[in-house]
């Protein structure tokens, strides 16, 4: 006995109360089978609904040949009458994200001939992918589109055609479909095929935000929120702009370009502190005499500073054996032109905890060590 979909009659339902027909034993519980539910199963690119069965969390939510299971903890009697009541807040935000997502598809294959091969709702975002690149100024002329639909609140219309009507009609990524078919319907903006739930309106949709456009296969993937997740991205984006604004003594119009002018000053003494450290090292490395074994423990910016001083020392010693950091850990640098360094960091890693990789001539990587523990090694080879 096929399952009733009152989410098909009215998709803003909340609660029902229907006649238990089966309960399966499953791997996360019980698989409870209802006359009629208000409950979505994970279909269309949407997420199963959540929400209360019985008393119960209801953990998923599936369709299998017309039949809906809800799985639950623990068994409920067939026969019983119960009560289920759905996650409206969850399944509303699925509403408005999914129903975005046809206005952006449609908007990107009607403009750009690009094709929606993709389609995922996350906890956090929508991902969209599109068999074709799209340049910035294309995404923000998508993203002006479905915020323009959305002002004009058009009624968003559902409908089941005939396989003839089906034929001739023109609705994105068409394709041979068994069965019946379910049309939704964005008027100018999009017509697809799709078992997913929606808005009554685009109004309801709320406020949409294309967050980032990737590279993805041969086109794009686009990341977008609409709804309370877009309020909420501005909410927290506004505050931190704001903290920015007062920090800076800026305007908050101006912050972009307050930052802009602190990194150029960042960066320029960035640049004078590297001097610096040159002009340092090359002056101890220019007072190390010609010796067997040269080891150093001097702080340095970054690894190719340390592998450049380490160069500097190349030809004063047999082994050049270069520290930077504190006993917590030290980055360092065995190099050689006569000795194989890969033979010593073995050495070295069976005395002390110690990694790192490279070829005969320079060895690098991570050591946690005391100072004089090291040097006392290196006085031994």
């Amino acid at each position: 006995m096929k399952t009733e979909m009152a989410y098909y009659r009215n998709g803003y339902q909340k609660s029902i109360e229907s006649k238990i027909i089966d309960c399966i034993k499953s791997q996360k519980g019980y698989d409870v089978v209802l006359e009629d539910t208000c409950f979505y199963p994970e279909g269309g690119g949407q997420p199963a609904d959540k929400g209360i069965l019985d008393g119960q969390e209801v953990l998923d939510v599936q369709e299998k040949k017309g039949v809906v299971y809800h799985t639950v903890k623990n068994s409920i009697t067939i026969g019983n009458v119960v009560k289920g009541e759905i996650d409206w807040e969850y399944r509303f935000d699925l509403m408005q994200n999914h129903t975005a997502e046809h206005i952006i598809s449609g908007l990107a294959y009607r403009k750009y001939g690009a094709h929606n091969i993709g389609f995922h709702i996350g906890k956090e975002f929508i991902t969209l992918d599109f068999d074709k690149k799209l340049s910035p100024e294309e995404v923000r002329t998508l993203e002006l589109g479905v915020n323009e639909a959305v002002i004009q609140n058009k009624i968003i219309n559902i409908y089941y055609p005939t396989k003839e009507q089906l034929q001739k009609l023109d609705y994105r990524s068409k394709k041979s479909l068994e069965g019946t078919v379910r049309i939704v319907e964005v008027p100018e903006y999009d017509t697809c095929a799709c078992c997913g739930i929606h808005t009554k309106t685009t109004g309801e949709i709320g406020c949409v935000k294309i967050l980032s456009a990737d590279h993805y296969k041969s086109g794009v993937r686009l990341r977008m929120i609409a709804g309370k997740r877009a309020f909420y991205d501005y909410d927290e984006k506004s505050k931190n702009a704001d903290t920015i604004s007062h920090l800076l003594s800026v305007p908050v119009k101006d912050i972009a370009k307050a930052v802009e002018k602190l990194k150029k000053e960042k960066d320029t003494l960035q640049w004078k502190i590297n001097l610096f450290e040159k002009e340092r090292l090359e002056q101890i490395a220019n007072n190390i005499k010609e010796t067997k074994t040269v080891v150093l423990f001097e702080k340095v910016s970054n690894a190719k500073t340390l592998q450049h001083f380490a160069s500097m020392l190349y030809q004063k010693a047999e082994v050049v054996a270069v520290f930077s950091g504190d006993e917590a850990g030290y980055s360092y640098i065995l190099m050689s032109q006569k000795k194989d360094m890969q033979v010593l960091k073995q050495q070295l890693s069976e005395k002390f905890s110690c990694n790192g990789g490279g070829k005969k001539e320079i060895v690098q990587g991570k050591i946690q060590a005391n100072k004089a523990d090291i040097i006392d090694f290196f006085k031994e080879i």
